[in-house]
């Protein structure tokens, strides 16, 4: 498994991947997401948006769902990303009771207001805060 910019990615795994998940990804890709490669294919997205300079929000997580025992190492990967770029804090807007165990076993921490902190509020689900070190 690889996770690398889009803007890395070979066009033809890209196409392929859109393809496969037009209803849900058609659009939301931009050079700056990121790609998660599993034996010469993309089976999955993220992006990570900057909230300000040392803080980001990590949006629109999507695997396969052939791949979805893969999360915990995406998630990992997020923070030595997040790490390497001199990112202090990382959020997660989070709608599935199984992805919150998973948060919370990395050391995630639930945060019950994120308006104070520049982010709109999502209606339903958590929000969790990684700070990075």
């Amino acid at each position: 498994m690889q996770i690398y910019q889009v803007k890395e990615a070979k066009i033809e795994l890209i196409e392929e991947f859109i393809h496969k998940n037009e209803r849900l990804f058609g659009k939301k890709l931009t050079e700056e997401s990121y790609v998660v490669e599993v034996d010469g294919s993309i089976e999955g997205c993220f992006n990570l948006e900057m909230v300000d300079e040392s803080t980001y929000w990590l949006k629109q997580l999507y695997l396969n769902k052939e791949h979805v025992q893969k999360l915990f190492i995406v998630f990992e990967s997020v923070l030595v990303i997040s790490r390497k770029n001199g990112i202090k804090c990382v959020y997660v807007h989070n709608q599935s009771p199984v992805v919150d165990i998973l948060l919370e076993s990395l050391q995630f921490k639930r945060e019950s207001d994120v308006r104070i902190k520049n982010i709109n509020s999502e209606k339903t689900g958590n929000w969790w805060a990684y700070q990075v070190s």
